[in-house]
């Protein structure tokens, strides 16, 4: 018997007859079982009723044997032996000496006793019918009469007791008379064992009709009932095989409308329950993913944007750079200029240290000297001042370059997992940006001191000149000036190298930057181009979903 799950009834959805539906409830192998064992019980019926007729026939015909073929082997005996004694009694008439009557006579006396016997034997046979046995009743009267008749008129014996011979002169006419009766006798046994015997006949051919009608009866019995179990159980598995097989067909041509028709609650029953189930699920899926295919669409064209604004934004980035890195190298070099007018400074002042107590003597020379330096610092004032409108320009680039990071870092967010790798490049744009500002703030201040160290040397070469006049009576008072002039000219170089080693970072650092934004370019073009496959994708699930109808 199957064990697979069955619907219950509320699953059932045909319509059916109350008394067929609960036998097409019955499990797939219960109905073949129970058909099979119908078929097999109307077989067993059929050899049971074969059987017992065949049984009757047989007593009948053992019957018929037992009462009427041995019984008319008798008669057949009886009337032969008949015969045989009328033989041996003209034998014995026409026989010419005594030997050959006294034979005549022995084979008369064998005759008689074997009609004798074989009448005994036939009334035996014949005791469970008065008619036959009333008919050979008279044989045995008929034939005692004719025997004792015989063997007194003609072997000249006594009468046997109870014996009335007739008178002399009607022996003839009784001898006549006996010998016709006994051949009535027999012939009228005779009638009486073939009536009796065709009767028997006609009984055992009404028995054979019976039977044979009994078992047709059985036989369309049994087939009308095997064919009618044979049809029910394959109507209820063809119909519901036919409606699981309408369902997946429609599933296979993409129409998932079409339900399996639950008929019966046995396994076949469940299986459309199975499939109907199977087809709802697979409907939810088809339509979860024709709502995840738009939206990875929609998705898809987002990204796009995004990727390509994100990508004008960082061509202008590298663009921007690429300026800032050439203002860069301007500033680098200004700045080394500084450092060798500072270093020239600082051997002067040396000069001017070693040549105090010469001063007297040359001070049209320090005059000079210091009509040099003025210029000098002058020019290094200028100098400064340029540094302070480049550092505007690179503070105000690292600014714009920090917003479009943020802007990149946004997008990058946006775009999901594609935008990871963006991000981080975007991060990195960012942190160059901050160092950037950073960087320009450290120089900034570094030439705010220089700007205000040159305003000071500026001061001190102007006392210079008024002391100068009064180099003789001041030498000591040069001494210690040149001494801190020597100290912030050593201070100023240092400054003024520290600006040089800034600008060289910061034209290193925007060359950096300039890089980042041609690699953040070529990554948003791989960016654009998964983009592209991702909505070559969705467009191909979409048209893939499109066949199915839920």
């Amino acid at each position: 018997m199957g064990t697979g799950v069955r619907p219950n009834a509320a699953q059932v959805t045909a319509k059916r007859n109350p008394v067929a539906g609960r036998l097409a409830d019955f499990g797939v192998g219960a109905k073949i079982y129970v058909s099979v064992l119908a078929i097999a019980l109307a077989a067993l019926a059929i050899g049971l009723v074969s059987v017992n007729r065949m049984s009757e026939l047989n007593d009948g015909i053992t019957q018929m044997k037992t009462r009427h073929v041995d019984a008319l082997v008798q008669l057949s005996t009886l009337r032969g032996a008949a015969g045989d004694g009328a033989s041996n009694m003209f034998g014995w008439a026409m026989g010419q000496d005594a030997a050959s009557k006294t034979a005549s006579r022995e084979q008369l006396e064998e005759a008689d006793e074997a009609l004798a016997a074989a009448l005994a034997r036939y009334r035996e046979l014949a005791s469970d019918s008065p008619e036959r046995l009333a008919a050979a009743q008279k044989v045995d009267e008929e034939f005692t009469f004719f025997r004792n008749l015989r063997n007194v008129a003609l072997f000249r014996e006594a009468p046997a007791a109870g014996f009335q011979m007739p008178p002399a002169a009607e022996v003839g006419a009784a001898w006549t008379r006996t010998q016709e009766n006994l051949k009535a006798a027999i012939l009228e046994l005779q009638q009486v064992e073939d009536a009796e015997s065709t009767e028997m006949a006609a009984d055992a051919e009404e028995t054979y009709r019976d039977a044979r009608t009994q078992m047709i009866i059985f036989v369309a019995v049994a087939l009308l009932l095997g064919l009618g179990l044979a049809t029910f159980v394959c109507r209820v598995i063809v119909r519901q095989l036919g409606s699981v097989s309408t369902s997946l067909a429609a599933v296979a041509q993409g129409d998932l409308t079409v339900p399996a028709e639950v008929q019966v609650r046995d396994e076949l029953g469940g299986m459309a329950v199975a499939v109907n189930t199977a087809r709802d699920s697979l409907r939810d899926m088809v339509g979860q993913l024709t709502t995840s295919s738009h939206i990875l669409g929609q998705s898809t064209q987002r990204l796009t944007s995004a990727t390509e604004r994100i990508g004008e934004s960082a061509q202008q980035a590298a663009a921007q750079a690429d300026a800032v890195s050439v203002a860069a190298g301007t500033v680098s070099t200004n700045v080394q200029t500084v450092a060798a007018g500072s270093d020239e400074m600082g051997v002067s002042i040396r000069e001017i240290a070693e040549s105090a107590n010469e001063a007297a003597r040359v001070a049209s020379e320090a005059v000079g000297v210091a009509e040099t330096t003025n210029a000098t610092v002058s020019k290094l004032g200028d100098s400064s001042a340029e540094i302070g409108n480049v550092i505007k320009v690179i503070t105000s680039i690292a600014e714009q370059t920090n917003l479009l990071a943020l802007n990149a870092t946004i997008e990058a967010a946006r775009a999901g997992e594609m935008g990871k790798g963006f991000a981080v490049v975007a991060s990195e744009v960012k942190d160059l940006a901050q160092e950037t500002a950073r960087a320009t703030e450290d120089i900034s201040r570094r030439v705010e001191a220089i700007q205000s160290d040159t305003t000071n040397a500026v001061a001190a070469i102007g006392e210079i000149s008024q002391i100068i006049a009064r180099i003789n009576d001041y030498q000591l008072t040069i001494a210690s000036a040149v001494e801190e002039q020597t100290a912030t000219t050593g201070e100023m170089s240092r400054s003024v190298g520290d600006a040089a080693q800034g600008s060289t970072e910061i034209a290193s650092t925007i060359t950096g930057v300039a890089s980042a934004a041609q690699s953040t370019t070529a990554t948003l073009a791989e960016a654009s181009g998964t983009a592209n496959e991702l909505a070559g994708i969705s467009a191909e699930l979409q048209r893939v979903i499109g066949r199915f109808r839920i």
